[in-house]
């Protein structure tokens, strides 16, 4: 996806005198923080309508350095003199629906925002994860409670001054000490000291926060639950069985990857995309890899075996990743027959996968710069094998399920997203397509082999479930189009071909399988790839080195989510996962 040109905002620094453009790997607009709502309405007015992200990164490190050093790299930082002592920079990712292109908004701060919730849901939800893990504070801001931490958590993990480890101040002994008085301190790197955990009292305050009584009563549904689809909690105001207010309590499976991004380096990071959505490693693999090669600036030395090697696997992945999805959803209305058929199929992916890998669930094939071996004698024609075979089953399913009554009256009108509810609430993947609109990353800001791939955008016309269940049934079969072009490309390159980059001699970059050493020199990229549920977009800020300053995720499935509340409202209880399982959330996702 191509990001605004600079002349394209020469209008808005008549109306905006301070306005600061910048062009690199990214397009910013540096404004001051009181003319931040102002310049945010604008862009919405001229189509930036869809919003992508809100983060900050906290620059306490590089203030506290040595004031040539901050001299030196300001300028990329800082755009307003005054502003070299704000420790905060904000930055609102934007997408603009009729021109195509993004733009990056910054300002500095030292502590507090206006609130954008009045122009993008959705930012409400990035506002209470800045709150959460910085302390930001949001001026106008509705409920500002946490997004993962319990509400009476004093600190900010993400902030640089928190330690990695946290802060052990609890004694938590061990049940072996409990019952028979075993005590382990210094066996097996036993310690008793811990970082706080939540009190029963502490969650119910955060519960209370969460959502006021209106109606009769309030029905908690998770977080362990099996139609959650993971560890998520929900609150249901409950008037009889019709809902009149919804709430969602995310954290349960928080491990705070962006905190471990600043302290491992850029390959070592790989695996733990992996562990977000683990139902499309591969897709999350292949998001962060060239998100690094752009940064790098290699995206073009990476061989063209490796590309097509990643995009058909990349569709595997996502294939798989909907067989669950439609094996779960129709068991959470009823249909058994079609989670066993489902699954049937998704076995043979995962062992195809694991013949190529090694690995079925947590992958870490890609790296920067390629793959990190070969396919095995043999992997195609397993591969041609599947993709002739899948599409009957595919038509088999649809003829069970896609005309069946009870199927379309647990589906049909229920859930219904416009297309501007689209874009204030910032859904993307097929939630996004499911309402009409053709977002898709791999075709808005192709990467690998997507460019010399032939395939269709499937999109829905009413936006409800079933229009998404049709979406996703049509990606499937757009899938095998697309593995079928890769299999036939690699089979005409030679065998030997290249499938790992060489470093390019104009640069120094040590560019190895391992990715040890791997040096990615000052600036900030935000790139994105279309995993099965939607845009999973990495912005990485660098200080140069081997490790990045900060990276901050931008996971589908939390977006996706925050709609959910809205799609409850007046709805009866029954209709819950069914909603919830048209959005097709994954929790080690949302929660990161």
């Amino acid at each position: 996806m191509p990001w605004a040109r600079t002349e394209h905002f020469m209008e808005l620094q008549q109306k905006f005198p301070e306005l600061r453009v910048e062009s690199g790997n990214v397009t910013s607009l540096h404004i001051k923080k009181d003319n931040l709502i102002e310049l945010l309405k604008e862009l919405k007015s001229r189509g930036f309508k869809l919003f992508i992200d809100h983060s900050v990164v906290d620059l306490k490190d590089i203030l506290e350095k040595e004031k040539d050093f901050r001299n030196a790299v300001s300028e990329n930082l800082i755009a307003f003199p005054e502003d070299r002592v704000s420790r905060f920079q904000a930055f609102y990712i934007l997408y603009n629906v009729d021109k195509r292109e993004r733009v990056i908004v910054k300002t500095r701060t030292e502590g507090t925002l206006p609130s954008i919730e009045k122009l993008w849901f959705a930012g409400k939800w990035a506002e209470r994860e800045c709150y959460d893990m910085f302390g930001i504070e949001y001026e106008g801001h509705e409920n500002l409670v946490r997004a993962f931490m319990w509400d009476t958590y004093p600190y900010f993990p993400l902030r640089k001054d928190f330690p990695l480890e946290g802060f052990p101040e609890q004694d938590l002994p061990s049940l072996n000490e409990v019952l028979w008085g075993d005590k382990l301190e210094g066996t097996m790197n036993y310690e008793r000291r811990h970082t706080i955990v939540p009190t029963l009292e502490d969650l119910e305050i955060t519960e209370r926060k969460r959502l006021k009584k209106k109606a009769q009563i309030v029905l908690n549904w998770g977080p362990l639950h099996p139609g959650t689809h993971g560890t998520m909690w929900f609150l249901f105001d409950l008037e009889g069985e019709r809902i009149v207010q919804t709430d969602v309590i995310l954290g349960q499976l928080h491990r705070g990857v962006e905190k471990l991004a600043e302290n491992e380096m850029y390959n070592q990071f790989l695996v733990y995309t992996d562990r977000m959505d683990y139902l499309s490693a591969l897709c999350s693999n292949q998001a962060w890899v060239v998100a690094i090669e752009r940064l790098l600036g290699i995206e073009e030395e990476v061989p063209e075996k490796a590309k097509y090697i990643r995009t058909m696997m990349s569709e595997l992945q996502r294939i798989n990743s909907h067989l669950l999805w439609l094996g779960t959803y129709a068991l959470d209305l009823g249909a058994l027959t079609i989670f066993l058929y489902a699954f049937k199929e998704r076995e043979k992916i995962m062992d195809i996968l694991e013949g190529i890998t090694g690995a079925r669930l947590t992958i870490s094939y890609p790296r920067v710069g390629g793959v990190r071996m070969d396919l095995p004698e043999g992997a195609l024609e397993v591969i041609k094998a599947f993709i002739r075979r899948f599409p009957r089953e595919l038509e088999d399913w649809e003829r069970i399920l896609t005309r069946n009554r009870i199927w379309l009256r647990r589906n049909k009108e229920v859930g219904v997203i416009s297309p501007e509810d689209a874009y204030f609430y910032g859904v993307t993947g097929p939630v996004i397509r499911g309402s009409g609109i053709p977002y898709d990353m791999r075709k808005f800001e192709p990467y690998d082999a997507y460019p010399e791939v032939e395939f269709d955008i499937p999109v829905g016309e009413v936006g409800d479930c079933y229009d998404r269940y049709l979406v996703r049934m049509e990606e499937m079969r757009q899938s095998v189009r697309i593995i079928e072009q890769c299999v036939a490309r690699l089979e005409k390159l030679p065998e030997n071909a290249p499938f790992f980059a060489e470093a390019p001699e104009d640069r120094k970059i040590k560019l190895t399988i391992d990715g040890i050493g791997l040096k990615v020199p000052t600036g900030e990229i935000y790139s994105s790839g279309e995993n099965p549920r939607g845009e999973l977009g990495f912005y990485v800020f660098s200080m140069g080195g081997v490790k990045p300053y900060r990276v901050k995720v931008r996971p589908p499935s939390y977006y996706n989510l925050s709609i959910y509340p809205y799609l409850m409202k007046d709805r009866v209880i029954a209709d819950a996962v069914t909603i919830l399982a048209s959005i097709d959330p994954v929790v080690g996702e949302t929660d990161r």
